[in-house]
Order: C-alpha cells, then sequence, then structure tokens
C-alpha cells in the first residue's frame, strides 16, 4: 500500500487526538467513580454546612489552586493539539523542491504535474511539454485517463479547472484539492508502492459527475521512465 504525505499526517493526528481523549476520558472518569464511591449518601449521614437552603446564599466553596490547576492542564493539552495540527497544516501546504529524474537523451522530469479538469474528464500535463497531454473524451477509462508518477518521489499537483468546479481527488490517499477556473491549488505525495488507484471528482459538477474518473498508476522509477519516453516524450 502506497503512503502519501496526506495521509501520514492525517492519521498521526487522528492518533493524536484519540489518545489525548482517552487519557482524559480515563482521568475525568476514574474521579467521578472515586468521588461518587467516596462521597455518596449513607444511612444518618448529617447535612453537609454547605448544602444549598432555600432563603439563604449558598457559602463559598471552591480553592483557586484548583481552579488555576485545572486551567493549566486543559492549556498543556490543547497548546499540543494546536501545535500538531499546525505542524500537519505546514508539511500539508508546503510543497516539496522539484526532483528531476533524467529521461534519456531529452533532459529530465521535475515531477510536477497540471491537473485540469473539465465537463467530465481529467487532463494531465507533464511539465516541460505542454503540448503533450494524456487527456481523454468524456467518460474516459484508462488508458486514456492514467496518471502515471515513479515510485518513491515527491509528485507534485498543480489543479485548476477548464469549465466549472471540480474537486480533484485519490481519496485510497487522503489527497484533494478544489479545480476551479482561473486558479491553481497545488497539493503532493510520496508514494512509496507501486499500484493502481481510483482518481475521481468529488464535487458535483453535472450529470455525468459520477463517472469522472481515472487512473494513478504508481509504478517502478525504471518502468515510469519507459512510460515516459514512449508516452510524453514521443
Amino acid at each position: 500500500m502506497a503512503t502519501p504525505n496526506m495521509q501520514v499526517q492525517f492519521d498521526n493526528l487522528f492518533w493524536l487526538f484519540t489518545y489525548l481523549a482517552i487519557a482524559v476520558s480515563v482521568v475525568v472518569f476514574g474521579l467521578m467513580a472515586a468521588f461518587i464511591i467516596r462521597y455518596r449518601e449513607k444511612p444518618g449521614s448529617p447535612e453537609p454546612h454547605d448544602a444549598p437552603i432555600l432563603g439563604r446564599l449558598p457559602a463559598h466553596r471552591g480553592h483557586a489552586r484548583t481552579a488555576i490547576m485545572t486551567v493549566c492542564l486543559s492549556s498543556i493539552i490543547l497548546g499540543v493539539l494546536v501545535i500538531g495540527s499546525f505542524g500537519s497544516i505546514d508539511t500539508i501546504l508546503s510543497s516539496p523542491a522539484p526532483c528531476s529524474i533524467p529521461i534519456y537523451g531529452y533532459g529530465s522530469y521535475n515531477c510536477s504535474v497540471l491537473v485540469t479538469g473539465h465537463r467530465f474528464y481529467w487532463d494531465f500535463n507533464y511539465a516541460g511539454y505542454p503540448n503533450r497531454t494524456i487527456t481523454g473524451t468524456p467518460l474516459c477509462q484508462q488508458p486514456n485517463c492514467l496518471l502515471a508518477v515513479p515510485v518513491g518521489y515527491d509528485i507534485r499537483l498543480n489543479v485548476t479547472s477548464a469549465d466549472v468546479f471540480h474537486n480533484f481527488g485519490i481519496i485510497a490517499f487522503k489527497i484533494k484539492a478544489d479545480a476551479y477556473p482561473g486558479h491553481i491549488n497545488d497539493i503532493w505525495f510520496n508514494a512509496d508502492a507501486p499500484g493502481n488507484y481510483t482518481i475521481q471528482c468529488y464535487e458535483l459538477c453535472g450529470v455525468n459527475h459520477d463517472a469522472m474518473i481515472a487512473t494513478l498508476d504508481v509504478m517502478p522509477l525504471t518502468q515510469f521512465v519507459s512510460w515516459y519516453n514512449g508516452t510524453i516524450v514521443h
């Protein structure tokens, strides 16, 4: 299973929130159970001196130390969640530097792809060859709608649209980006194993929205260079 950067970040955030929630729940419910057992009413128990009585102002209760401790602990927990969240967001939004894959006789490929949404298909334009776009007609299936990338490289996708609003997504990798005219959204991923994954549009864009499907083919480097030479360069 290939693992992209977003999937790792989302998984890390999920488990961070989950572990903290479990820890807080254990402490809160443990203390609640202990207090219920310790301070439960027993036969012959006297009325507490600070029990509320109609017509009398309640006595002062609580301690400043307890309030300060509660605020400090809550701030620490929230601080961990905020720092973890912003760290993940920074990683997701920070596109990596261009790579350089030598293409024999034709320079190199920089691991960038311009993804353009149409009703109802995707164009994949590989940087450096503006007239070599992998495209298909509406309702196209592989190999016409194929996004090929090498395994183990940081792949940058520049997502836009030629007509209406779309949303480019590879749900197995947990990566999605809005595609709308006149603007480019950048996302990136690094797949660590070969395989085929479904690309879909996740924004209702018309009557054939459900058929706006393509295939991500993650392949070994040598196979990708051969495919690139035969499909993009020539």
